[in-house]
């Protein structure tokens, strides 16, 4: 090749390597670009999450100091007088139905039937109507009507209601987005703040999501699991940040031995999971016979009767059949003394029948780990196991007990687990909760909140069509 046909050839290479630097950086601004734009969406679909989790975390504690105050509140009166009991609980059960009634009316009882109603009308032609069962009214009413029902001495508990409270505050941010933001799933959201509620009120951020995906998620994880873990984690965090880490039922000892102990593992999750769910079905009842009385001063005459009700108990059996029942778990799990008289499980569930059945506010998650835990320690009695061995059995009447409300054994089961950290009978709280998982289903086939939340769904279909006429 000769020099004048290497002078042509320099401008063609200088063209080429050129092009090629152009085309470069015109494809790595694209992929910045499009990289850009991908952490910018992912930054918007999660920012509403950090902001509810966060607000979550706060209110949740707040609410749970007010819950403790009132029911610590409640025994301080009882032992001054036990006769003021005959005043106070009638009269707390009737404020607290007038706040339901008057102000929010889906804000009755637990709270987790109407999460679940709303992440069933979390559809196009029916999502309107998810504002009659979560908002800002609902956060305010469900906090004093459940604190004031426990003030009087109602076995009633605050994680239901603390999963409603949290799914309004998601809603609420969620529908404060304005028009130009990242579209995000209104039922993605409620999963997420049922799921972090749960997690903040029992610091079981497990229990919360294997809560949402066996209660609340209809569609498969992978759809759902980023915000899920989020909602949770940053809602525990925040709870714990205020309030410190905590154990919500501290390290009870679990060294189980003997084979005694597996008999007793067997009766007892048979047993609380039988009466856990009798229990609901006595509850669906009672409610479904309520409501035949539809005037106001029938419906009155029975909030005091229940109030009446509660109070006798209490007067004559103590505080041991009042409030959310956690003394009484901790006094089974952390001291010697893990007796029960027969007849004290069975005096908290129907006092749980007639707090619930009325109206008001309140959970039954609480309360149901208590009736559990008496099942446990009373089976324990009767095989005269004792120490460790009895913890053991009062853990498995709990997740047994829970169960059968719930009909959600691997959150009832998590939750235990995570509530005392004991690795070590994950596995027989495993075997309690699916034991009692099927002893339910020769008691009813229909599951609690499932019968629930089909109730709310038809009242709010109902009041719709009637103004709409």
């Amino acid at each position: 090749m000769n020099f004048h046909h290497k002078r042509l050839l320099v401008p063609i290479r200088k063209n080429f390597i050129v092009r090629n630097l152009l085309s470069y950086f015109k494809n790595l601004y694209q992929r910045t670009t499009y990289a850009n734009s991908t952490l910018k969406k992912q930054f918007l679909q999660f920012l509403p999450f950090l902001l509810a989790s966060f607000i979550t975390g706060f209110v949740a504690f707040l609410y749970s100091k007010i819950f403790t105050f009132s029911e610590k509140w409640s025994h301080e009166i009882f032992h001054q007088n036990k006769l003021y009991i005959f005043i106070i609980t009638p009269l707390s059960f009737f404020i607290s139905w007038f706040f339901v009634r008057t102000f929010a009316k889906y804000s009755a009882g637990s709270g987790i039937p109407q999460v679940m109603a709303s992440v069933e009308l979390s559809k196009p032609n029916t999502h309107h109507l998810v504002k009659r069962f979560l908002s800002l009214r609902i956060i305010i009413i469900k906090i004093l009507a459940s604190a004031v029902k426990v003030f009087g001495g109602g076995i009633a508990g605050r994680e239901g209601p603390t999963i409603q409270i949290a799914g309004s505050i998601f809603v609420e941010i969620h529908k404060r987005l304005p028009k130009w933001w990242v579209p995000i799933s209104e039922k993605n959201v409620m999963i997420a703040g049922a799921a972090s509620g749960l997690a903040a009120a029992f610091n079981t951020p497990l229990g919360g999501i294997i809560f949402a995906i066996e209660e609340l998620a209809k569609t498969h994880i992978k759809y759902i699991k980023s915000p899920l873990f989020v909602a949770v984690i940053i809602a525990g965090l925040t709870a714990q940040g205020f309030g410190g880490s905590y154990l919500y039922l501290g390290y009870p000892k679990t060294n189980y031995s003997g084979w005694l102990v597996f008999v007793g593992i067997f009766i007892t999750a048979i047993v609380a999971g039988y009466f856990g769910s009798k229990m609901c079905s006595i509850i669906i009842a009672v409610m479904s016979f309520f409501e035949r009385f539809k005037k106001n001063y029938q419906q009155v005459f029975i909030v005091f009767f229940c109030g009446f009700f509660v109070a006798t108990f209490i007067y004559f059996f103590g505080t041991e059949v009042m409030g959310s029942g956690k003394e009484l778990m901790e006094r089974l799990l952390f001291t010697s003394d893990k007796s029960v008289e027969w007849y004290l499980p069975f005096l908290r569930m129907n006092g749980l029948i007639a707090t619930f059945s009325f109206g008001g506010a309140g959970g039954v998650f609480a309360p149901s780990l208590s009736s559990g835990a008496s099942f446990g320690a009373l089976i324990a009695q009767l095989l005269q196991l004792t120490g460790d061995n009895a913890n053991l059995l009062i853990l498995i009447g709990m997740t047994a007990f829970l169960t059968g409300v719930t009909r959600a054994p691997f959150t009832s089961a998590i939750i235990i687990f995570e509530m005392t950290d004991r690795h070590s009978i994950i596995f027989f709280l495993l075997l309690g909760a699916v034991l009692a998982s099927l002893v339910c289903n020769f008691v009813t086939k229909r599951a609690f909140y499932d019968v629930l939340k089909e109730k709310y769904i038809e009242k709010v279909l109902n009041q719709e069509n009637i103004e709409k006429k």
